[in-house]
């Protein structure tokens, strides 16, 4: 390389020059000259090392914290296909309604479909959520139903959905205060309706929505969320505001392999959960300290296509080697630190070349150069690692695209041969790969890591000949060197190395010398055969019915009079139910409710959950109104839930009155007429007295008279029936009423015929 010894020597001559003006003698400038020609080294950084020296913060850990509100929102990249936590940035109230908004990443987002989880339970929708100016997506099915209604923003939207500023505006109090001023100077005082203030007198409203409230350039999600009844509210809305979560597909990064996108226009970027890609995106578009594209190494193209490599499955599908999906969270420190957790769920690590930054992905990258001798006076050959750093067995999560992207475990992993070579000394370690959301591919990330920290053999202080300049952090040599050396042979990964030039040389002449550190590697680290490898994965169906508590037995009523409460002679009628204890431990009470003519429920009230009846039984009253059909629920209650309710229906109070039937009937014939009378019973609970009427004797067959004729106990009651045929024979019957519908059975019979 011509060129390159040319400008070292010229480096060099001037380097001399300056020590020699300096008084510093010939032979002490050429050295201070030997020390300072290196060129910018290369090395490599162990990320697994450092992810296992403290735990990354989980999937829900991450979640959390976005979910609480806040004055400043954290900034936050959503990468690949997951579920993003929203963070609410406003939910103003009007009314029984919320109209809110959650954060969900702050950027612009592909989101060309979505799912909306409201407190953990699937919200089915139909209609447009893109549409602001239309009435959104509606959830369709319980609990949700008439009650939730959904817009989505993707970071184009210029301002909130069209029904939150028609229906809750923002209102100034300057406006509020003109509007009533406005009102009283007319004429007959404030009324509804006039020029400026088409609706008359307005209430401020200044927490409500602006059609600047747009959020331009992050992706949101707003919600109209009704209450609705009290019956129903707190089985709906558990937390308020709920927890929102939203799974798609996020963020669009650049490709450079791709000639169509421009790093500079972001409309021609595409979503892509490329690894490679979405790590090169959060290093450039970061707001902490964003690399500029000319300080990020080539590598990052390579890796890109190495993480897009199709890989075989035991089930006989396929998936790409390395893909990224989830939620990066922005906070103080350097970003390769804060990068670390997603570039450890790839087996990746950093690369510096000179002043570059580069991504060695996790691939066996083979030999490029074979070395048959080294430079330098001597090196070190280690074979041990300290104690505190070996791993025998690994322990590792990610996030489970199945268990709605909670953290998952895999089986614990004994790293093979290690713990017999460790003594039988257990040397447990944890690995969390949140960005992970394939179970196959931690599994192969776990085999990867656990095996490069197995690596023991170790070639530290060697200087590396000038066949090996083109190595950088990462690459691969293979040592074939003489014997006795010959021990040492095999493939080695650079760690570390530092080209520079030494001007005297080996035997006179200039000479390329690279130190370096090297550890012995192996391509079996990254053999993966899906039939032997993979270890069987148990995803339960996740059941979003809230069952936590389960609910008490089905509803056994009693009416009449055992349960009637006599007031003084008054009777209340009333219907006794009672319901078999939840088997939940924790419940502390029973919530019953009532309703009528299939109106709305209303509350009846609480029962202690120690409140039990001979039968051991909850029970408790419902007073009614005799006749009248009731539905009936009741549901057990816990600290902070609540079991499903159980019902009845159709039920009604009843009050059944002993009542003395009517005596000493007569009756009299006359010319197309009969006179009947009755004497009513000396009996407190009479009340009235019915006539019946047949052309047989038979009370069966008889017909109501009238109506019911109220009058006082023991006195005389007669009726006169007319418009009959000449002999016609009538048999005629009598009756009690009371309260309650109360009735007596039918009177003994009564006959008389109309004259001839």
């Amino acid at each position: 390389m011509p060129f390159i010894v040319a400008a070292v020597n010229a480096i060099g001559a001037s380097i001399v020059s300056g020590a020699l003006a300096l008084g510093i003698g010939y032979g002490g400038a050429l050295a201070v000259s030997s020390a300072v020609l290196k060129i910018a080294g290369s090395y490599l950084l162990n990320l697994a090392a450092s992810a296992l020296m403290g735990r990354a913060p989980s999937a829900q850990d991450v979640g959390r914290e976005l979910a609480q509100a806040t004055t400043s929102p954290a900034y936050r990249f959503v990468y690949g296909e997951c579920r993003a936590t929203g963070t609410p940035a406003g939910t103003p109230i009007k009314g029984n309604f919320i109209y809110g908004v959650w954060i969900l990443n702050s950027r612009v987002s592909e989101l060309s479909d979505f799912d909306l989880y409201l407190d953990k339970r699937h919200v089915k929708l139909t209609g447009d959520a893109f549409d602001f100016d239309g009435s959104g997506a509606t959830a369709t099915e319980s609990p949700f139903e008439n009650h939730v209604t959904a817009w989505v923003g993707r970071g184009d939207q210029v301002a909130p959905p069209a029904a939150f500023t028609d229906e809750a505006p923002f209102v100034s109090s300057e406006d509020a205060a003109a509007s009533e001023e406005e009102a009283n100077s007319l004429p007959g005082g404030p009324f509804d309706g006039f020029p400026e203030f088409p609706d008359g007198i307005v209430e401020a409203a200044e927490h409500l929505w602006k059609t600047t409230d747009g959020w331009r350039g992050l992706t949101v999600i707003f919600l109209r969320l009704k209450a609705g009844s009290s019956g129903s509210r707190a089985e709906r809305w558990p937390s308020a505001p709920p927890l929102v979560e939203v799974e798609g597909k996020w963020s669009k990064v650049y490709d450079p392999r791709d000639l169509s996108q421009s790093e500079e226009d972001e409309a021609t970027w595409a979503w892509s959960d490329t690894h490679a890609l979405c790590v090169r995106d959060a290093l450039t578009q970061n707001p902490i300290r964003q690399y500029r594209s000319d300080q990020l190494h080539s590598s990052f193209i390579d890796a890109a296509s190495e993480c897009d490599e199709i890989i075989s499955l035991k089930s006989g599908g396929q998936e790409a080697r390395y893909t990224c999906a989830g939620t990066i969270r922005f906070s103080e420190g350097e970003i390769e630190d804060l990068l670390i957790p997603m570039m450890v769920s790839a087996a990746a690590d950093f690369i510096r070349v000179g002043g570059k930054l580069g991504y060695a992905s996790g691939v066996y990258r083979a030999p490029t150069v074979r070395l048959d001798y080294l430079l330098g006076d001597g090196f070190q050959f280690p074979d041990m690692v300290p104690g505190d750093q070996l791993v025998n067995q690994l322990r590792v999560s990610y996030l489970s695209s199945s268990r709605g992207y909670q953290t998952a475990d895999l089986q614990p992993w004994d790293i093979p041969g290690a713990v017999e070579a460790d003594g039988g000394l257990a040397a447990v370690k944890t690995l969390d790969l949140p960005f992970c959301a394939s179970a196959t591919q931690a599994m192969r990330v776990r085999k990867i890591i656990g095996l490069r920290l197995r690596r023991q053999e170790k070639i530290i202080g060697g200087t590396l000949p000038p066949e090996a300049f083109d190595l950088i952090g990462g690459a691969t040599a293979e040592i074939a060197l003489p014997s006795p050396y010959d021990a040492l042979d095999g493939v080695y990964e650079i760690g570390s190395i530092h080209p520079g030039l030494d001007p005297i040389g080996e035997s006179g002449e200039v000479a390329m010398r690279l130190p370096a550190s090297l550890t012995k590697h192996s391509a079996d680290i990254y053999a993966w055969n899906p039939a032997t490898d993979e270890e069987d994965i148990f995803d339960e169906f996740y059941d979003d019915t809230r069952t936590g508590i389960l609910p008490p037995g089905e509803i056994s009523i009693t009416t009449g009079e055992a349960v009637n409460q006599d007031v003084g002679g008054t009777i209340i009628p009333r219907i006794l139910f009672a319901v078999a204890p939840s088997l939940s431990s924790g419940v502390s009470s029973y919530e019953w409710e009532y309703r009528q003519d299939g109106g709305d429920y209303t509350t009846g009230g609480y029962i202690d959950g120690e409140v039990r009846d001979g039968s051991d039984n909850v029970f408790g009253y419902l007073t009614g109104v005799s006749g009248q059909l009731y539905d009936l629920r009741v549901r057990a209650l816990a600290s902070g839930a609540h079991s499903d309710w159980v019902d009845i229906s159709g039920i009604t109070p009843v009050v059944a009155l002993d009542l003395d039937l009517p005596i000493d009937g007569a009756a009299i014939g006359g010319a197309g007429e009969i006179t009947v009378t009755f004497t009513t019973p000396n009996d407190a609970d009479f009340k009235a007295i019915e006539f019946y009427g047949a052309d047989t004797d038979n009370g069966a067959a008889a017909s109501l008279l009238g109506s019911a004729i109220y009058t006082s106990p023991n006195t005389l009651v007669s009726i006169t029936e007319i418009d009959l045929a000449a002999a016609t024979t009538r048999f005629y019957f009598a009756r009690s009423r009371g309260d309650y519908a109360s009735a007596s059975p039918l009177s003994a019979s009564v006959t008389a015929t109309t004259d001839p």
